[in-house]
């Protein structure tokens, strides 16, 4: 101790100089503190239970900002387009792992209807391409059938008449011929009659044989025709046939007519026909290449929040009902709920400027009293933020209170000098944690009350023992 005190006695300037500088240096890391509040303030960062929470949120995210919104009525259109701004403006901060809330599907379902959308536009365009390439087909081919290729009614209509005249002059020719045959038969009777009397006359006379074999021969040939004409009389059914077939033709006839009239009339619509589609075609064409077109360019566009309370309602509700990809944000029927999902890796002050960022959306657009923000986050934000301004509050009151005491009781020179001391140790000590990366936590800040309490006893302890030794 002697040797010490020999080199301090020695040296004053150059101890006090290297103190000084030892207390700016360490001074100089508490502007590095941190105050901690995660899980490795409460458990070991070693620990199996630690790590593999760790690579849970590595994995999913650490723990969530909750916001709370307060409605009318629940999808109140003013409620979701502030949603649908705070999600704008806060997702692209760091820290972010991801937002889910009704806007979140608003836009997931804005987003399918985009690609839906350019889908069905190509889709069309090819479509009415291929339909207008068929419709100038057909125009084509419906405007060189002229009707060149149809058969000749007229001509078919003169030649069933002259065959319905065939047919009455056939029927007129068959009622004279059977008349003729009629008395032909009667003439043959009679014939046959005198054939027999005089072969009984010839058969009488011997002389008369070769007479008698001729009149055999004409009795044989007159019974055959006579039997021929008979069979023919026996068919006189067949006089039924031309009228009967002459009224059929008649109205064959009458029907070709009509069909005449019903073709020349088809092939001039089908003409007009021709030509609406031909124009059809075109047109058809047009819209196909303009909706080409159009979906080519479509990413010109882009999917956005509906300002529509319709539209929000047919994303929204199945008819009465809400929709189940929405019913998780429901909290009652007048509160919806906003989750952000915060990194794995979030650091403290990326978890203030997000957390500032909503305050200050929530403020300037005087939602306030209509949105809470709340979660573990928002929670450790406000621990150390109360941890700041108690240390701060305990270490002001502990020098109000140390002078107080030290200038009514401590009766030496220098009396407030183990306050300014206390004040050193304290920075060095901060310092010193701060270059060490150890952070404040609701344990090490029970640190500043045991160094005050027992520091300032200790220096005056050796400060009187100081005083005693100077005086003496």
């Amino acid at each position: 101790m002697n040797k010490i005190a020999n080199f301090l006695i020695k040296r004053p300037v150059k101890i006090l100089l290297i103190m000084f500088a030892v207390v700016i240096a360490v001074a100089i890391g508490a502007t590095q503190i941190t105050l901690n509040t995660g899980n490795d303030t409460l458990i070991s960062d070693s620990t199996d239970i630690y790590l593999e929470n760790e690579a849970y949120q590595m994995e999913f995210g650490s723990d969530p900002i909750i916001l709370v919104f307060d409605s009318d009525s629940l999808f109140d259109i003013e409620t979701l387009t502030f949603m649908n701004l705070l999600q704008e403006e806060v997702k692209t901060l760091d820290g972010i792992f991801s937002m889910n809330s009704p806007v979140t599907v608003i836009n997931q379902v804005s987003q399918m209807l985009y690609t839906q959308t350019s889908t069905g536009l190509d889709a069309m365009a090819t479509g009415l391409t291929e339909v207008s390439g068929q419709l100038n087909q057909l125009s084509l081919s419906l405007s060189s059938n002229d009707g060149s290729d149809l058969p000749d009614l007229v001509l078919l209509q003169t030649n069933i008449g002259q065959l319905v005249n065939a047919q009455d002059q056939l029927g007129t020719g068959l009622d004279s011929m059977f008349n003729v045959l009629t008395m032909l038969d009667t003439t043959l009777e009679a014939l046959k009659i005198d054939i027999s009397a005089l072969k009984v006359e010839i058969e009488a006379d011997p002389l008369l044989v070769d007479e008698l074999a001729a009149v055999v021969s004409i009795e044989t040939d007159t019974n055959q025709v006579s039997n021929s004409i008979k069979q023919l009389l026996l068919g006189n059914q067949i006089q039924s046939i031309p009228p009967q077939t002459s009224l059929a033709l008649g109205q064959l006839l009458t029907t070709l007519s009509g069909l005449s009239v019903t073709l020349n009339e088809q092939v001039a619509a089908l003409a007009q026909l021709a030509v609406v589609l031909d124009t059809l075609s075109i047109n058809l064409g047009d819209m196909g290449t303009n909706l080409g077109m159009i979906q080519a360019n479509f990413n010109a566009f882009s999917p956005s929040f509906p300002t529509s309370e319709a539209t929000l309602n047919m994303m929204i509700y199945d008819g009465i009902e809400v929709k189940d990809s929405f019913k998780g944000f429901i909290v009652d029927e007048a509160k919806l709920r906003m989750v952000i999902v915060l990194d794995g890796t979030v650091t403290d002050e990326q978890i203030d400027m997000i957390a500032s960022k909503l305050e200050t959306l929530v403020i300037s657009e005087g939602m306030e009293d209509n949105v809470l923000i709340s979660g573990k986050p928002i929670l450790d934000r406000s621990i150390k933020s109360s941890m700041m301004e108690s240390m701060q509050f305990m270490m002001a009151s502990a020098v109000v209170i140390m002078i107080i005491v030290l200038s009514l009781i401590y009766k030496v020179k220098m009396r407030l000098l183990p306050i300014f001391m206390i004040l050193l140790a304290v920075i060095a000590t901060i310092g010193m944690m701060g270059w060490l990366s150890i952070g404040l936590t609701m344990v090490s800040m029970a640190v500043f009350p045991v160094l005050i309490g027992l520091g300032i006893d200790y220096f005056i302890q050796f400060q009187t023992r100081y005083e005693e030794e100077r005086v003496k």
